[in-house]
């Protein structure tokens, strides 16, 4: 079995590209996925592998970080509620 490392988005997206995520997150959730994917992670896919020691699929990093966006956003609201 092989262990999966756990990461953050801190450790293969840069600060830019992490406003831009939360940018477009709160622009339209609905169409994160494919926006961040295509503008994103698709164009600094080589950077971000070797950031990350491993080649990755896009889509597995765009919901990844979407999955932090869902958090984050839920966060703020509680703390904010």
């Amino acid at each position: 079995m092989t262990a999966t490392k756990m990461r953050a988005i801190g450790d293969f997206l840069t600060d830019e590209e992490i406003w831009l995520a939360l940018d477009l997150y709160r622009d339209d959730p609905d169409t994160f996925h494919g926006r961040f994917r295509d503008q994103v992670i698709i164009p600094n896919l080589d950077r971000i592998n070797s950031s990350l020691g491993q080649a990755n699929d896009p889509d597995y990093l765009a919901y990844a970080v979407e999955a932090a966006m869902i958090f984050s956003t839920q966060t703020t609201e509680d703390c904010n509620g």
